[in-house]
């Protein structure tokens, strides 16, 4: 991890390895595919909730903007797939599930980004294959829970709850519930390793889609 720490850190979690939580990770067995598309100052950092979405919803991670990595778009380029990517760009329109749906033979792909706000929107408008996609905005929700990164606006959320809000809106509650619960469990140890409590802002925070 970015941070030096004299106690190691789950890569996947990013708590402290004896309060990971990867043993309770909530997998979804969806009929979408999902692909995080990570901005590469996100990578090893502890706060990123990136890998841990990935993990959620069986999703590979695909590194944007390494000086010396040529950024592999394969996993966006199935030809029986239709790709979305969630930002909220000028005009996009809301998901939902019946817009989204694909033909019969086909699959639906929800590409999800990592990073800040402004790490987001240029990967959104630079990142092969990316930038071409439709554009997606989630509907309005409450605040961010993630109180380990300050948002830039009051709509902005962190990577896994723009992905449990998008699980919701496809699926339903009932299937969001348990990604709701390990969220609320992950951030009140994530703040508990500061000696904070859940409710407090601290550093930026990274918004993926509003």
């Amino acid at each position: 991890m970015s941070r030096k720490s004299s106690r190691p850190r789950c890569p996947v979690c990013g708590l402290h390895q004896e309060l990971c939580l990867c043993g309770e990770l909530p997998v979804r067995e969806l009929a979408s595919d999902f692909v995080v598309v990570q901005h590469n100052r996100e990578r090893n950092k502890p706060t990123s909730t990136g890998r841990v979405t990935a993990a959620v919803l069986r999703a590979p991670v695909l590194n944007y903007g390494a000086q010396d990595e040529v950024f592999d778009a394969s996993a966006l380029e199935r030809p029986d797939t239709d790709y979305y990517v969630l930002y909220p760009i000028e005009g996009a329109a809301t998901v939902d599930d019946a817009g989204t749906r694909p033909a019969p033979g086909r699959r639906r792909c929800f590409v999800i980004l990592d990073g800040t706000w402004h790490q987001c929107s240029r990967m959104a408008r630079r990142a092969p294959r990316v930038e071409a996609m439709p554009h997606l905005a989630l509907p309005p929700g409450p605040p961010s829970r993630w109180g380990v990164r300050t948002p830039p606006n009051p709509a902005a959320v962190c990577t896994f709850e723009a992905a449990t809000r998008l699980v919701e809106v496809l699926y339903g509650a009932e299937a969001a519930a348990p990604m709701v619960s390990f969220f609320t469990e992950l951030s009140a140890r994530m703040l508990g390793m500061r000696g904070r409590q859940p409710g407090h802002d601290d550093e930026n925070k990274k918004a993926p889609s509003g």
